[in-house]
């Protein structure tokens, strides 16, 4: 799933590097018609930076009109492709058709019908084809080692996405949708702790998330607005280029939901091992353990699960390992020891541990 956010981020980052050269150039169409210069123009550049200058209004409307749509499709995409990677990234992880969870079995067999009907009427755009979807249903009804779900089916969709229906997606998943949820995830929280006044999502009422999450609904509206000719109401700049922080902090938000309802799925599984409480924890950042059996290198997943139900787990990469004040690469106890472990995330000590090895790039 990193690699769909890496792809979305790509996205993002030419498309806000078109805003912002668009203002820059009609910075210096302004500075060049207006500053005093010991050189005055040719009148032949002087008609020419005139005739730009008087399309101002039209050309506003489409760096509108392309903003928009790009951004809408950057996120389509993002939800397609993530969702999609995410059932492959969840079968790899259980092994069996029915270790998946009850939402996924019970929504697979009725979602792929829909993807059959819509290859059947040339509707689907992706490369799988009927005898694709067919045979994936067969290997995960006779339970085959090598099961495939068909996940492009619970990304299906014949209209645009709105929230809800990412929402629904999600649920069909057997993931945790909640807006509540959705906001709290850190990418999130980085957003709206930056906002001018700073809000605290766990303090807002359940009837005002919707409001808090209504740029992507407005998004929709907007692209579709485009796509059928009417192109007013348009936004300048600046407002672009906050409403493509809004998306990026809620593709984040997104991932980070995905990647801890795999990890709820890996620390309940056979490859975490517990690490319990730990023995004391320095600045947050700091997790001290004791353990006569453990293999734990720089790099591994270390997991806290939190008690919180909409919060459950705390997690990141190990960025250093020491004993007695000496940093380790990597360590394989087979005694007694204490070892203190640097994480990306702020630890508390009444949580408990788990550790993971470091995950393939996807």
């Amino acid at each position: 799933m990193k690699s769909c956010v890496e792809r979305f981020s790509a996205g993002l980052a030419d498309l806000t590097n078109f805003l912002h050269n668009a203002e820059r150039e009609s910075a210096l169409i302004a500075s060049l018609l207006r500053a005093p210069r010991a050189t005055p123009l040719h009148a032949r550049e002087q008609s020419l930076l005139g005739e730009i200058a008087k399309a101002g209004t039209g050309k506003r409307q489409y760096i509108y009109a392309v903003a928009i749509v790009s951004l809408y499709g950057l996120l389509e995409r993002f939800v397609d492709s993530a969702l999609e990677t995410y059932v492959e990234m969840l079968s790899a992880i259980v092994g069996r058709y029915d270790g998946l969870p009850q939402a996924i079995r019970d929504n697979h067999l009725s979602v792929s019908i829909e993807l059959l009907k819509a290859l059947s009427e040339d509707r689907y755009r992706g490369d799988t084809t009927i005898s694709d979807v067919v045979a994936n249903l067969h290997s995960c009804i006779s339970q085959s080692a090598t099961f495939r779900v068909n996940g492009a089916a619970f990304v299906l969709h014949r209209g645009n996405l709105k929230l809800e229906k990412i929402a629904a997606f999600l649920t069909s998943l057997g993931v945790d949708a909640r807006l509540r949820k959705i906001l709290l995830m850190p990418a999130f929280e980085c957003f709206f702790a930056a906002a001018d006044p700073p809000r605290k999502v766990r303090s807002i009422q359940d009837q005002d998330l919707v409001f808090l999450l209504s740029p992507i609904n407005d998004l929709v509206e907007r692209r579709n607005a485009i796509s059928h000719g009417v192109i007013d109401d348009i936004e300048n700049v600046d407002l672009l280029l906050t409403r493509c922080d809004f998306v990026a902090a809620f593709v984040h938000a997104l991932y980070e939901i995905l990647e801890e309802a795999l990890l709820s799925i890996e620390v309940s599984g056979n490859s975490a091992q517990s690490l319990g409480r730990p023995v004391a924890v320095y600045g947050g950042r700091i997790v001290c353990f004791e353990s006569t059996n453990c293999h734990i290198a720089v790099g591994d997943r270390i997991v806290a699960a939190t008690g919180d139900n909409l919060l459950p787990y705390r997690w990141g990469k190990v960025i250093k390992l020491e004993v007695d004040k000496k940093p380790h690469a990597e360590l394989k106890i087979t005694e007694k020891t204490g070892f203190g472990v640097e994480v990306e995330f702020r630890a508390r000590d009444n949580h408990d541990y788990y550790l993971l090895k470091a995950a393939p790039e996807t």
